[in-house]
């Protein structure tokens, strides 16, 4: 297989496909806004929406996946990058540091920190 054809993005312009690796909610909105930045697809338009606001990740592979099909690394890239981000974003919530400061009658502070799992 040629080398170059893994690495084509299509119709889909490579601005959008980069910028959205990092930032993909804000490469689908601005490629939206420029006509032509992404191809056609079948997809309802309240589909579109609600997968852009939830999955965005993934709404790019599914047009990646319309547009050059599964043999590209663009569409690899997107679906490693949303399942890892997917899975891996939950252990941030899990360990919080909770400040409570109290201020005392003669205006003195103390601040207790406690970190929560």
């Amino acid at each position: 297989m040629n080398f170059y054809a893994l690495l084509d993005p299509g119709h889909i312009a490579l601005w959008v496909l980069v910028i959205g690796l990092f930032f993909p909610r804000l490469s689908l909105f601005a490629a939206w806004l420029v006509v032509g930045a992404y191809p056609p697809n079948i997809l309802p338009v309240l589909v579109n929406f609600l997968s852009w606001l939830f999955f965005p990740r993934f709404l790019m592979a599914y047009y990646i996946y319309t547009d050059q099909g599964f043999n590209n690394v663009w569409f690899w890239a997107y679906l490693v990058i949303g399942i890892a981000g997917f899975f891996g974003e939950t252990g941030y919530v899990r360990h919080r540091i909770v400040r409570r400061t109290t201020v005392n009658r003669d205006g003195s502070t103390t601040t207790v920190e406690e970190e929560t799992i």
